[in-house]
């Protein structure tokens, strides 16, 4: 790529929570945030072009009120918006942090009964948010709706990089 094509273009180095971090160069579209103040979880995402073509989609779920304001993760790197918008609507806010994280004041002891049962009140609230917030910035996803229930897995998907030109070992 010729110096004029790269013009705008900066090396961006993305964190994703227990993966490689994604690195490519690019410039950042738009950037979306949800930090409602009754919830202990802020959420951010932000989509990038990448120089080489395609897009560059990443989300960050900050824990306030964690020691060192702990953060997961994600992102992903496609050569076409509904890949990157399944990953978004398919994407559960609650997939990687333990219950506890949802009820700050049961961090650092074993989750009492209430503890639990608080947290699996702020969980729909939380996933309800994260639906609103890719509802204002993109639009409904095409489809059902993911089941994100009680009974939804909280294990990581496989993140798979569709388009390793952009990944920067």
């Amino acid at each position: 790529m010729m110096a004029e094509e790269a013009s705008g273009f900066d090396f961006v180095l993305l964190p994703r929570h227990g993966r490689r971090p994604l690195g490519f160069q690019g410039r950042l579209l738009a950037r979306m945030e949800a930090a409602p103040p009754d919830l202990p979880v802020d959420s951010c995402v932000t989509l990038h072009e990448a120089a080489t073509g395609g897009f560059v989609c990443a989300i960050r779920h900050r824990l306030r009120d964690a020691a060192g304001a702990e953060e997961r993760c994600y992102a992903l790197a496609a050569d076409d918006a509904p890949t990157l918008l399944r990953f978004l609507h398919l994407h559960d806010p609650l997939r990687d942090l333990p219950p506890a994280a949802l009820v700050p004041q049961a961090a650092g002891t074993a989750p009492s009964r209430a503890a639990l049962a608080e947290a699996a009140t702020i969980a729909p609230r939380l996933r309800a948010v994260w639906r609103d917030l890719l509802a204002a910035s993109f639009g409904p996803l095409a489809g059902p709706e993911p089941d994100q229930g009680p009974t939804a897995s909280r294990r990581p998907a496989p993140e798979e990089d569709h388009d390793e030109r952009h990944q920067r070992a």
